[in-house]
């Protein structure tokens, strides 16, 4: 009985990992293989300041779903925010889209911490 009292407390748990950012070093060799870099924040959050080449894809837009389906599939994906909560919830979309290299870059301040060239 107390086994089943805890699993929804371990799930909780475990599904708050999720907004945790990837490995920094993983995220830095993925992004200097190539790999797409997506900010998910709002268009007035990117225009102060997102990680060079990365696109605007706003996850509060209504058609953040449509634009999202139309990407490549064969593709790694870098996904980031300003924390990595908004990056979790547009990752969870695109691997239901079918999309699957996917990782979170987590917030923009940690990308632009690494070195990552930025601009502002």
């Amino acid at each position: 009985m107390v086994r089943i009292l805890l699993l929804p407390f371990l799930l909780v748990g475990l599904l708050g990992l999720g907004a945790c950012a990837e490995d920094t070093s993983e995220i830095e060799r993925l992004i200097d293989r190539g790999a797409t870099v997506l900010d998910v924040r709002t268009p007035e959050e990117y225009a102060a300041g997102h990680i060079d080449g990365a696109a605007n894809l706003d996850l509060g837009a209504e058609d953040f779903r449509d634009r999202v389906d139309e990407l490549p599939r064969d593709t790694y994906y870098v996904v980031y925010c300003a924390s990595g909560a908004r990056a979790t919830r547009a990752i969870e979309v695109m691997r239901g889209l079918g999309f699957g290299s996917v990782v979170n870059g987590g917030g923009y301040d940690a990308l632009a911490d690494l070195g990552l060239p930025t601009t502002e």
